[in-house]
């Protein structure tokens, strides 16, 4: 009897998340998910079932641990506009500044609508990022901010991530990101100067 094999489930799972970041679910092959992982076929089978269930583990994963980890620090229960503005700047910075974007916003573009094989993960970090958000537009503009403004923000998050795949300079990008949250801090401060008044 042969006996099983270990390996180390996040450090497997991070490497796929990062390949299928990189070339899509659809693109990926099963032998560049060998070379990325370390496993073989075999093991990929076993463990995960097929490379759908390779590709839900490591977005599942990546959503629940990378996503609500940087959620969690730059927009976590006392964060303020100017960690929030970090938050998106951030993105143009490494690990996320390398060209492949994000997984989640790379299978939005992929899968779009589709129900199934993304759809449960996209949707918990639509939820955790537009709830993050919203808290800290609530804390910092008031209980009334309107839903337009947390939409607006997670279009600037994701198409931040978006247009990190292509040729847009990224000064540019982080010029815009900038002058956005100059917008929201100008805003913030009024009312307060205001309510002082």
């Amino acid at each position: 009897m042969g006996r099983t094999r270990t390996f180390d489930r996040d450090a497997v799972l991070f490497a796929a998340a990062n390949a299928f970041r990189q070339r899509g679910f659809r693109d990926v092959s099963i032998a560049e998910l060998e070379k990325a992982t370390g496993l073989v076929s075999g093991s990929i089978y076993n463990a995960f079932g097929d490379k759908a269930g390779l590709f839900r583990a490591a977005l599942h994963h990546y959503v629940h641990g990378f996503v609500k980890q940087r959620l969690d620090a730059f927009a976590g229960e006392s964060a303020t506009l100017e960690d929030l503005e970090g938050l998106i700047l951030s993105t143009l910075e490494p690990p996320l500044s390398d060209g492949f974007g994000c997984l989640v916003t790379n299978s939005i573009v992929e899968f779009g609508r589709e129900e199934g094989l993304a759809s449960a993960d996209i949707a918990d970090t639509l939820v955790m990022t537009e709830t993050a958000i919203g808290d800290v537009l609530a804390r910092e503009l008031g209980p009334a901010t309107p839903e337009a403004a947390t939409l607006h923000l997670m279009t600037l998050y994701h198409g931040v991530l978006t247009l990190s795949r292509s040729r847009v300079p990224t000064a540019a990008m982080a010029a815009m990101v900038r002058a956005e949250f100059a917008r929201l801090k100008a805003l913030r401060d009024g009312a307060r100067e205001k309510n002082r008044n």
